[in-house]
């Protein structure tokens, strides 16, 4: 008798406390390039990077920032996590690859201006408006 009064007790202030509970809201959407670009900004040592929102900027980035780079990490730019695991509904499977540098803007070409879909994203997915090098 006692402990199913306790059980009630407890089961009924559990749910009160419920109630008064707040949402954690998140205010602050930034893509993880602007992230390092801050974090950059405030004496954080970040990955050397860059980012190109055109097929047209990937070559003079590759030339300028990543001149002697064999290896390249590029990134597909979207507010979602996931992004590796995700594929594009063009079929390419991943929004994250390390490449060979030639092969860093024919990948960058194939992720730009294309819908990414991750688990976050849900069926819909989410343009890749960004494409960011490392």
């Amino acid at each position: 008798m006692v402990r199913g009064s306790l059980g009630r007790l407890a089961s009924r202030t559990l749910s009160v406390a419920g109630k008064w509970q707040h949402q954690q809201l998140r205010r602050l959407n930034i893509h993880e390039y602007q992230g390092a670009e801050l974090m950059g900004k405030f004496g954080i040592n970040v990955p050397k990077g860059a980012v190109v929102g055109s097929v047209q900027e990937v070559k003079e980035v590759l030339k300028n920032v990543f001149p002697s780079e064999k290896e390249i990490v590029v990134k597909s730019q979207i507010l979602a996590g996931g992004r590796g695991l995700g594929t594009f509904k063009s079929g390419l499977k991943g929004g994250v690859h390390i490449v060979k540098a030639e092969e860093a803007e024919s990948l960058a070409a194939k992720m730009l201006n294309q819908v990414l879909v991750t688990k976050q994203t849900g069926p819909q997915g989410k343009v890749v408006g960004k494409v960011s090098f490392f």
